[in-house]
């Protein structure tokens, strides 16, 4: 017996399409890595290692406007519009 294999995740898509090697094997540095949570959906948080800024995405990996935030500046805290958003779905 074996768990079913779920399929894979819009993010877990776009971080696996990254080419992080080139065709001779060597690692290639400065690809924007998209980073995706244990269950395959994106980070609020996402940053690109090379160049240091950090920004906030929606569900779909898309950036929300006003929150990227350059090398050794203060990051937004992106948690706050995800809850945000969850509590005006509610109301």
């Amino acid at each position: 017996w074996q768990p079913l294999k779920r399929r894979k995740t819009l993010c877990e898509h776009h971080r696996d399409s990254v080419p992080t090697t080139s065709p001779d094997g060597v690692t290639l540095f400065g690809a924007y890595v998209p980073q995706c949570d244990e269950n395959g959906l994106y980070v609020p948080k996402q940053c690109h290692g090379s160049t240091g800024y950090c920004w906030c995405v929606d569900s779909r990996g898309q950036e929300r406007t006003a929150t990227r935030t350059g090398p050794g500046l203060p990051s937004i805290d992106c948690r706050f519009g995800e809850t945000l958003n969850l509590i005006r779905s509610i109301i």
